[in-house]
């Protein structure tokens, strides 16, 4: 489960991936007979409905972010890959820097899962039980008014949660999130607190190649 946030130039984040870098290593994937999965596939193979393909990779996106669609989207498709990109609903459109919902929904229509990311990208553990809840909540709602789409995973700002977190997402019914603990995802890990890979900007190609094996 390799983990992505933004895809564009600028050389001293290491969050921010330059382009031509998610090209190359979009085509190492594709060359050596990786499957992008889409979450409904990754569920069923947790739920054992069905087998896992010998390399089997889910790309996640974390934040929405407007190069997301400019940039990210047109490389995923010349390999014709799928990716999930985790949302958070209360920042779409602000400033051109994240994207907005047609954008949202026309990534959707391009094969790639939206989930939520929570309302307003905040630090859940230092939240009240209530106002988590609030943020849980509406990142659903909004999520499904804007773009018709079920809440099948939700992704934690910051990576940050409680067991207060946990038992809200419990209650809503949902059975699986993304922390950003470093790690191969394991069934033997908690469906609430799954491992991903960060894949940095400042990383060279040689080092994602480690970080695969």
């Amino acid at each position: 489960m390799l983990n992505y946030h933004s895809i564009d130039v600028n050389p001293d984040n290491n969050a921010v991936l330059d382009p031509k870098k998610l090209d190359e290593q979009m085509a190492h994937l594709a060359s050596e007979g990786y499957k992008t999965l889409t979450l409904r596939e990754f569920i069923d193979i947790w739920d054992g409905k069905r087998e896992a393909p010998d390399k089997a990779v889910l790309l996640t996106f974390d934040d929405g972010y407007t190069d997301n669609y400019t940039n990210a989207m047109p490389i995923l498709k010349k390999y014709d890959f799928r990716a999930t990109m985790f949302v958070s609903v209360g920042m779409t459109g602000q400033d051109g820097y994240f994207a907005d919902w047609d954008q949202i929904r026309e990534m959707r229509d391009a094969g790639w899962d939206i989930q939520p990311h929570g309302a307003t990208h905040p630090y859940l553990n230092k939240l009240s039980a209530e106002e988590q809840e609030l943020e849980i909540a509406e990142s659903i709602k909004q999520l499904k008014e804007h773009t018709g789409v079920d809440t099948l995973a939700f992704c934690y700002p910051y990576g940050n949660r409680n067991a207060t977190t946990l038992k809200l997402l419990e209650k809503r019914g949902v059975r699986f999130a993304f922390t950003i603990d470093q790690g191969r995802t394991e069934s033997s890990q908690s469906p609430l607190e799954l491992k991903r890979i960060f894949i940095g900007g400042k990383e060279s190609m040689a080092t994602f190649l480690k970080k695969l094996k």
